[in-house]
């Protein structure tokens, strides 16, 4: 882990970095009642994840101890145990070590998993996005049964996903994939493009992630087997065996692995079951012809250590990495297996591959020929020679696409693919001297210190044309493009360079998330030796890893304005009548709802509005609004609100928000476009500075909505009710005629008798609904004035009596969009019903029902603006 300049303490940075652990957990944990104490058995070492490595802090609870419990879940096996215990001081301890009383999972415990505590958060390169075929549920293992959150996934939605393994059969597939989430869920329902093995994505049990977790019987992971096999009480096929013990086609439980007696095939792999009996690999479907689970013991292959592969096609033995080295002709035959010790890249050899396996005998073949389930490295590395460029074989790295084309992202998307292209590297690590796949054009280069190459490699993704592999030259590019920043204007996708200037720059991190106290987190190369998130921090301070360089300067990619994503508390569905929101849909890709609000209040005096866009994600989902906030265009009303809401990963309910500003007469409208992952969608709500009180006797609703047109339209006087239904000529009954009513309106605001046919046919209703659609839009969103609807009254969706032929006058004030299902927006007007001085929203659908027998059978009845003369 070099950097240009020395950094010492390197020990301090990774433990640092190992107690660091996402806001989102705490929050989650301290919704949960906690379970104990429990005491300790022995001294025991606290771990920042479900890796018994993963020591953060030594004797972290001495024997005898307290130990209280969040929740638990299943990791890798310590002591006979796979159950480990999240404690209240947010770390991990493996529960063979703690007195709860029973061997298994506490009762009335929660997984880990369900509140969203991820043991595992740590490992792994996320793949994807994939599709996902039907509603499903998360599993906290590779156990169909094992269900800790229902519904995680939702049909069409996406997905991430950080490795592969085999576990319970479901729809035929015993394949299993571990997602961005910590979850496992069934590959057969996921759109992956294959119905096997994704290629290049690593196994579960490689990256230390267990699938089976000791929920499965006997604490393994099924799988069918090809043929009926005896279960033999030993590694051979000379032991004393159980005959025809499984049948074909069956499942079994393997629960580890182990080199024996060659059996069939040529393999020398024998499966341990869940009965303790010993079956040949080669007749199961692991998915491999190598190891693929913990190994039983420390039995090596016959021929040496190693994983034994099948070779496609008859091979020559090398004395080098070359097919111009000294070689032993046909070495080995076609079919057979051959003992891989360990893998290198090389010379191009076949297939474009530069890859090359070392086998047993200290010779070398061409990896191309040999079934190892990947077209790279997957074993030990042999030495530290990179991966060579050119030669036909292309460059990169699986995990590392190649960046778009330069200049072809669109600039409203720059931040978004800066984000999403540094979330999808977290976990990949350096090898060898600094070697790591970030070099220009996507090459491996070895030998340099790297945060900037992958700082550079971040903005290739979002078609920025710059490879930069020292982080000074980052500050000269900004400053010579106008786009260095202070530290309290960081946005996501922005660089923050760490040091004292730059010709003194120590390292550099890519900014994903700003939090609206200013915090930052970062994902960073070269940090620990790898790629790495580093969450919530002061860009005041010295970076977190203790290598005591703080921020000098901040360099963005490009010159544009946006705000901060606000922690915030859920507004509900429909906002109280103060405010004017779209419903809370469940609209985010993978589960999850935004909302689109004005939102009012009184300020010295006078009324002020603002846009909002609440977003609550059901999974960790890179999100992005922009929100445009058009007032009335009267003297001093000023000019539209616009802010940017940037990428962040959101994981809990956040809010963007305009600044406050003074409302006038005339229309207010919010368009918000979301993006959520990539996808797009767009939302708008409109309202009018709308004054309205309620009717002062049961027969006045006619006064009473006239009124309210006549003060939200700027009328000066204002009548009272009284003296308005003297003008209306309200009749001792209470009836009010629209024609009286819109020409009392004509004589003051300039109002019409608005009538539209409808003979309940399919063809006039269509024109029928059209033509009041286009009334009451325009004069909402053009004139910005009120409209006044004639109803029956129980005809209107929120009234529950049935009043006979009780006529009803209410006044159309807003509106607001929401999704469908056939994904086109459709119109919700914000209604208010004079007689409870509240407000409703009506569809124009439920508008022309609640109209079309108010009075004369066939007709339509509004009350709307004249156009302009």
């Amino acid at each position: 882990m070099r950097l240009r300049t020395s950094l010492r303490g390197i020990l301090t940075i990774v433990l640092a970095l190992a107690v660091i652990w996402p806001l989102s957990l705490v929050s989650a944990a301290t919704a949960v009642a906690d379970a104990g104490p429990f005491k300790a058995k022995v001294d025991i070492d606290g771990r920042g994840s479900m890796d018994p490595a993963d020591r953060v802090r030594t004797d972290a609870y001495l024997a005898e101890t307290d130990i209280t419990i969040i929740c638990q879940d299943s990791g890798p096996a310590v002591g006979g145990s796979a159950i480990w215990d999240y404690t209240t001081d947010r770390l991990w301890v493996p529960d063979t070590y703690v007195r709860t009383g029973i061997d298994g999972f506490l009762p009335d415990v929660p997984r880990c998993l369900s509140i969203g505590i991820d043991g595992h958060a740590n490992k792994g390169t996320l793949h994807g996005p994939y599709r996902v075929k039907v509603d499903l549920d998360g599993r906290g293992s590779t156990n169909p049964d094992d269900r800790v959150r229902v519904d995680a996934y939702m049909a069409d939605s996406q997905i991430l996903v950080k490795c592969q393994d085999y576990g319970g059969a479901v729809g035929g597939s015993t394949l299993w994939d571990y997602t961005s989430d910590g979850l496992w869920v069934p590959d057969v329902h996921i759109s992956t493009g294959t119905t096997g093995w994704i290629p290049g994505m690593p196994s579960c049990s490689s990256l230390g992630i267990p699938g089976g977790g000791g929920t499965q019987p006997g604490g393994g992971r099924q799988f069918p087997i090809r043929t009926t096999l005896n279960g033999y009480h030993g590694k051979s096929l000379t032991s004393a065996y159980e005959n025809d013990r499984y049948s074909e086609d069956s499942y079994i439980t393997i629960v580890c692995q182990a080199y024996g007696e060659a059996n069939y095939g040529g393999s020398s792999i024998w499966d341990k079951t869940s009965d303790g009996l010993w079956v040949a690999d080669y007749y199961v479907r692991t998915g491999s012809t190598g190891i693929v689970m913990n190994r039983c013991d420390d039995d090596g292959p016959s021929g040496g250590a190693g994983n034994r592969y099948l070779v496609r096609t008859t091979l020559n033995g090398y004395h080098g990495k070359s097919l111009t080295s000294a070689y032993e002709n046909d070495r080995y035959s076609k079919d057979s297996y051959i003992t891989i010790v360990c893998q290198a890249y090389g010379a191009f050899n076949y297939g474009g591959s530069a890859v090359w396996d070392k086998t047993s005998d200290d010779l070398w073949v061409a990896d191309y020929y040999v079934k190892t389930g990947s077209s790279d490295i997957i074993l030990p590395r042999c030495d530290n020679d990179p991966k060579p460029s050119g030669g036909g074989g292309g460059t990169g790295n699986p995990g590392t696409p190649m960046p778009p084309g330069s200049g072809s992202v669109d600039r409203s998307n720059i931040r978004d693919q800066i984000v999403r292209a540094a979330y999808s590297q977290l976990g990949v690590a350096e090898w060898g001297d600094n070697c790591n796949p970030y070099g220009s054009g996507g090459s491996v280069k070895c030998g340099w210190a790297w945060c900037s190459m992958f700082a550079s490699w971040a903005w290739r993704h979002a078609g920025i044309d710059v490879f930069l592999p020292y982080s000074g030259d980052f500050y000269w590019w900004g400053k010579s493009r106008g786009t260095l920043r202070a530290l309290n204007d960081i946005r996501p996708g922005d660089l923050v360079l760490y040091g004292t200037s730059s010709g003194n720059s120590t390292h550099v991190g890519v900014v994903v998330e700003v939090d609206g106290a200013g915090l930052i987190t970062t994902i960073e190369g070269n940090y620990g030796n790898a790629v790495t998130k580093v969450t919530s921090f002061s860009p005041y301070g010295a970076h977190p890893g203790g290598h005591g360089s703080p921020i000098y300067a901040v360099v963005s990619p490009l010159a544009d304005s946006s705000a901060a994503w606000e922690r915030s508390a859920d507004p509900g569905g429909d906002k109280p009548d103060t405010e004017n929101c779209t419903t809370k849909l469940a609209t985010v890709p993978g589960g999850g709802w935004n909302v689109t609000c004005l939102e009012f209040r009184k300020q010295g005096g006078w009324e002020e509005v603002r846009g909002v866009a609440y977003v609550f994600p059901a999974r960790p989902t890179v999100t992005r609004a922009h929100l445009n906030l058009r007032l009335s265009d009267l003297p001093d009303s000023g000019t539209n609100l616009e802010v940017r809401c940037e990428s962040a990963l959101l994981d809990s309910i956040r809010s963007c928000a305009t600044a406050w500003r003074r409302q006038y007469i005339g229309p207010t409208v919010l368009e918000v476009a979301y993006s959520f992952d990539g996808n797009t969608q767009h939302r708008s709500v409109g309202d009018l500075r709308f004054r309205g009180t309620a009717q002062e006797n049961n027969t006045y609703c006619g006064p009473a909505a006239m009124r309210a047109v006549l003060a939200t339209t700027g009328a000066d006087p204002v009548p009272s009710q009284r003296e308005v239904a003297d003008l209306v000529k309200t009749d001792r009954y209470g009836f009010t005629l629209p024609t009286d009513m819109a020409n009392y309106a004509n004589q003051i605001v300039g109002y019409d008798y608005n009538q539209n046919h409808l003979r309940n046919t399919s063809d006039d209703k269509p024109v029928a609904i059209a033509n009041t659609f286009s009334a009451v839009w325009w004069a909402l969103t053009t004139k910005g004035q009120p409209s006044i609807l004639l109803a029956k009254s129980d005809y209107l969706p929120w009234v529950n009596v049935d009043n006979g032929v009780l006529r009803h006058y209410v006044v159309i004030h807003g509106f607001s969009t929401v999704p469908t299902s056939d994904g086109i927006g459709t119109y919700r007007f914000r209604v208010w019903d004079p007689q409870e001085a509240e407000h409703h929203y009506m569809t124009i659908d439920q508008m022309v029902y609640a109209m079309r027998n108010a009075m004369t059978p066939g007709l339509l009845h509004l009350i709307t603006p004249k156009p302009n003369p």
